[in-house]
C-alpha cells in the first residue's frame, strides 16, 4: 500500500513499497494463509507519534484502498460532518494500519477490536439502515486486510494482502493486463516496470502481452478465481470483539462503557486503548456538542 498525496486525500494502494529497519514500510510479499502473493504499497507514512493531549490537532490522513471500497466510503459519508469523516480516517490510521514500530501483535489485535467498536458507534449514531450496513461491511473487510500484516525481519518491510483493483464502472471480470503480466510473464513485467520513464516502450510491452494472453484464456480464469478466493477469505475472517454490545446512545455513555470494558477485561495494552479512545472522543466531541 502506498500513500501518495492527492488533491484531497492520501492514496493507500495495495502494491509494493521499499522500506528499511528504521522505518517499516510495505513491499511485495507472500501471505501463505491466503495462498496468493500479497503486495501492498503503503508509502510515506511517518512512524506514528504519541503526542500530548494538548498538542496541535492532528488531522488523520485519508486513505485510498480500492476504487470500489472508496466509492462506498464516499457514498455513506457524503453529507456527514467533517468530524465524522475524520473519525473514520482515525480508525484506519490508528487502529487498522498503525505504523508504530514497537506495538506488539497483541496491541495491534486489540486496536482492531477498538476500531471496529468505534466504527459501530459511527454507524449507529450517524448512519441509517443500508448506509450503516454497507459501512460496517467495508469496515470488517478492511479490518480483515489489516489482520494480514506481515513484517520481513531482515528489512522491516510490512506486507498486507492486495484488494482487487479495477476502474470505477468496470465489469466484475475486469483484469488489469499488467497484473496478469506480473503473474504469468514475470520477465516481461520486469521490463515493463523498468520502462517507467518510457511510455512508448511500456505501451509496446503491454500490447505484446495482451496479444500473448489471447492464447492463454486459462490465465484469466485462474486469476479471477484467485481474486474471488481472496475476497471470500477476507469477508469470512473472524474477528473477536470484546467491546461488543457497548451502549452507543450517546458519546459520553459510549466512552464510559468502553473504558469500563478496558478496565474489567484482560486487555494487555490498556493504556494504548485508553489513549486511542480519548483521541476518537475528541474528534467527535465538536460534532456531539453541536447536536446538544
Amino acid at each position: 500500500m502506498q500513500i501518495q498525496k492527492g488533491s484531497d486525500y492520501l492514496r493507500l494502494n495495495l502494491y509494493s513499497l521499499q522500506g528499511n529497519k528504521a522505518k517499516p514500510s510495505l513491499k511485495a510479499g507472500y501471505i501463505p494463509e491466503l495462498a496468493h502473493p500479497a503486495k501492498v504499497e503503503l508509502g510515506t507514512i511517518a512512524t506514528a507519534r504519541q503526542l500530548p493531549d494538548d498538542t496541535i490537532k492532528h488531522t488523520p490522513a485519508q486513505f485510498f484502498f480500492s476504487t470500489e471500497v472508496n466509492a462506498t466510503l464516499d457514498r455513506v459519508l457524503n453529507g456527514k460532518a467533517q468530524e465524522v469523516k475524520e473519525a473514520v480516517n482515525h480508525i484506519f490510521e490508528s487502529n487498522f494500519f498503525n505504523n508504530t514500530q514497537d506495538y506488539t501483535e497483541d496491541a495491534r489485535s486489540e486496536l482492531i477490536e477498538m476500531g471496529i467498536t468505534k466504527a459501530k458507534f459511527i454507524a449507529e449514531t450517524y448512519m441509517k439502515d443500508k448506509d450503516a450496513s454497507e459501512f460496517l461491511d467495508t469496515i470488517y473487510l478492511l479490518a480483515a486486510v489489516s489482520k494480514t500484516r506481515k513484517v520481513d525481519p531482515a528489512t522491516g518491510s510490512v506486507t498486507y494482502i492486495e484488494l482487487p483493483q479495477k476502474p470505477q464502472g468496470a465489469p466484475d471480470n475486469y483484469i488489469n493486463p499488467s497484473k496478469l503480466m506480473e503473474q504469468y510473464d514475470p520477465e516481461a513485467f520486469r521490463k515493463f516496470q523498468a520502462a517507467e520513464t518510457n511510455p512508448t516502450e511500456k505501451a509496446s510491452l503491454l500490447i505484446q502481452f495482451v496479444k500473448k494472453q489471447r492464447f492463454h484464456p486459462e490465465w484469466r480464469t485462474t486469476y479471477l478465481k484467485e481474486q474471488d478466493s481472496i475476497m471470500q477469505k477476507l469477508k469470512h475472517t473472524a474477528i473477536h470483539n470484546r467491546f461488543e454490545g457497548v451502549d452507543a446512545r450517546s458519546l459520553s455513555q459510549f466512552e464510559v462503557q468502553v473504558n469500563e470494558r478496558i478496565v474489567e477485561l484482560p486487555f494487555a495494552n490498556k493504556d494504548i486503548l485508553k489513549s486511542n479512545l480519548t483521541s476518537f472522543i475528541k474528534l467527535l466531541s465538536n460534532k456531539n456538542n453541536a447536536h446538544s
